[in-house]
């Protein structure tokens, strides 16, 4: 049921250009890790209940499908800068951990299932938070376009 609607979610954001900019990266992963901990923690205190999926319209799944094709746009702009092609992949291969780790949340059947999914989930945005914040990674793309 997740993973449909974040194939929902995929679609419909998809149509819109994704901005490859590491700063939004670094932004919706630090909010992804923080509300990712939260949730960890919460189901991990009745451990043995059963699974709880996401409620309709969840932030975090918005988030995550937002911070998915944002890390894709910013690895083909990597690539397209002519930039390190470690950094193109470690960001390609974030875009596609995203499914995995929605996946592991449709198939939890426990409370505590869902806290090691939501921890999965925050390592995941804590690290590419650190890399979208390394100030080489900002030489290899370009500033977002002003509002003017």
């Amino acid at each position: 049921m997740i993973r449909t609607a974040f194939a929902v979610l995929m679609l419909t954001l998809a149509a819109t250009p994704a901005h490859a900019d590491a700063g939004r990266v670094e932004i919706l992963a630090a909010r992804i890790a923080e509300t990712a901990q939260a949730r960890a923690a919460a189901f991990q205190a009745s451990p043995a209940a059963p699974a709880e999926a996401p409620a309709p319209g969840d932030v975090l799944m918005s988030d995550l499908t937002e911070f998915a094709l944002a890390a894709r746009a910013l690895s083909v702009e990597i690539e397209a800068s002519g930039g390190p092609a470690d950094l193109r992949c470690i960001f390609r291969g974030m875009s596609g951990d995203v499914e995995d780790r929605i996946a592991a949340l449709d198939a939890a059947e426990t409370r505590a299932d869902m806290s090691r999914a939501y921890t999965e989930i925050k390592r995941l945005a804590e690290q590419a938070r650190r890399i979208a914040g390394d100030t080489a990674l900002a030489a290899h793309t370009p500033a977002p376009c002003s509002a003017e």
